[in-house]
């Protein structure tokens, strides 16, 4: 299953024109990626995974020049966390499945 992203609507006001995402894996809400106002350009857009702490050397967040760098980085670093959790497909069950 590919992750997806759907806008967070959180925006009003002179940011309800900026681009803000919510990171989908199935259902469950995983991170975001949204875009930077005022900031260098090589840093404007922000990237974040929400929940692992572990293992310590995973980055989870980063800026990134472009929106397509942002979820390059996004999933290289959710692919690593997968990894490190050693989270397979189930086979018994085919509908539980991990967001490639």
């Amino acid at each position: 299953m590919a992750l997806s992203m759907r806008p967070t609507g959180l925006g009003s006001g002179i940011d309800k024109d900026r681009e803000d995402y919510t990171v989908f894996c199935g259902e469950w809400n995983i991170g975001r990626i949204y875009e930077v106002r005022g900031g260098p350009e090589h840093l404007r857009w922000f990237w974040a995974l929400h929940f692992p702490s572990e293992p310590a050397s995973l980055r989870t967040d980063n800026g990134a020049a472009t929106l397509e760098e942002a979820k390059e980085e996004f999933q290289k670093s959710w692919d690593a966390w997968k990894a490190w959790a050693k989270l397979e497909p189930w086979t018994r069950l085919e509908q539980f499945r991990i967001c490639s």
